[in-house]
């Protein structure tokens, strides 16, 4: 279901929100600290702070539904990623130093785009971090235009 070159995308730096949401199906969003796509295993793991997003990492339970949505600043280029949450772990050293390293580039690429640290510090950090492995179902173009909202590819079969 994840292409080569959305793989690639997803990797690169992009702007992640995270959703789950509640027993009453509200959704709650996050602020993502990196993704990365398992290419052995077809999931994606996505990194959030644990503390300042409790909402959404307390409703990331194993086989609840997850929605991923991945925006490049420099264009809006964006897609959204919805699945099965498969595991909700601890980050591993190499998962946090891919954590840090995301931030540290995130907040860079924002500062050429004209958005402060300060700015985003708040909402951007590589602390606390837990790690939220899915399994992918579905995938829609989300760049704003004629296009956003629409389905790529074929939906899993669940």
């Amino acid at each position: 279901m994840i292409s080569a070159d959305v793989a690639a995308f997803v990797e690169s730096p992009v702007m992640i929100l995270v959703s789950t949401r509640d027993s009453a199906h509200r959704a709650f969003i996050a602020r993502g600290s990196g993704i990365r796509f398992d290419r052995r295993h077809g999931h994606l793991d996505v990194l959030l702070c644990r503390g300042q997003w409790s909402d959404v990492a307390g409703n990331a339970v194993r086989g609840a539904p997850i929605a991923v949505t991945v925006v490049r600043p420099s264009d809006y280029r964006a897609f959204q990623v919805k699945g099965v949450i498969q595991e909700v772990a601890s980050p591993s050293e190499e998962e946090q130093q891919r954590a840090t390293a995301y931030v540290a580039r995130m907040l860079e690429i924002m500062a050429e785009l004209g958005v402060t640290k300060v700015q985003l510090s708040h909402t951007l950090t590589d602390k606390d971090l837990v790690r939220i492995s899915f399994q992918p179902t579905d995938l829609f173009a989300q760049t704003p235009g004629p296009d956003a909202g629409q389905r790529v590819g074929h939906p899993i079969q669940r």
